[in-house]
């Protein structure tokens, strides 16, 4: 093999190793991957949403283990994203649309989604301790499992939540416009 086709292969070996790096890291929803070709580097494969982006289209995107917190998504459209294992906590969804999007065991804690649009959506396992949900609408969206401990329901629509429980709302708060599932109730919000 002369020394040109020796690079070339070791070239197209290392883009293969380095794709092949890449790809498991996202999959896995790990946060780094080795980098085979020197001695303790590493390529971090972590991606961060951070800052604005209202009305931004996301949709359909896969941002699977996504950091976002602290950042300003008003507006935005997350309909059919996955956001599985996405950190968006203490960050800004006024009036989002997150309809069949995947955000399974995503983390909203103190996030504030108010007339976000939840329809069809998957949030099983999904943080929301202390968010803010007021009006939102979870029409067939699966809340399995969901921490709403703390979280603000005022005014959501709740009635056609798969998955949804008593002992969910009694962890959540909300007022008298929040449509609950039949025989299901939410306490008021002090305040």
């Amino acid at each position: 093999m002369s020394a040109p086709t020796r690079v070339n292969v070791l070239t197209q070996f290392r883009l293969a190793v380095f794709a092949s790096a890449a790809l498991a890291a996202a999959w896995g929803g790990q946060a780094a991957a080795f980098w085979p070709f020197s001695d303790g580097a590493r390529l971090v494969l972590a991606p961060s949403y951070g800052g604005a982006c209202e009305g931004c289209d996301l949709s359909g995107r896969i941002m699977a283990g996504a950091r976002m917190t602290n950042a300003v998504f008003n507006g935005a459209d997350f309909s059919h994203a996955v956001l599985a294992r996405a950190d968006a906590s203490n960050s800004q969804f006024a009036e989002a649309n997150f309809t069949a999007a995947d955000l399974t065991a995503a983390t909203l804690v103190e996030a504030d989604c108010p007339r976000a649009l939840f329809e069809r959506a998957m949030l099983t396992r999904t943080d929301a301790r202390g968010a803010n949900f007021a009006h939102a609408d979870f029409t067939g969206a699966d809340v399995s499992d969901v921490n709403f401990e703390g979280a603000n329901v005022a005014g959501a629509d709740l009635r056609r939540a798969r998955g949804l429980t008593q002992a969910q709302l009694d962890d959540a708060c909300g007022d008298a416009q929040t449509r609950a599932p039949a025989g299901l109730r939410v306490r008021v919000c002090a305040g």
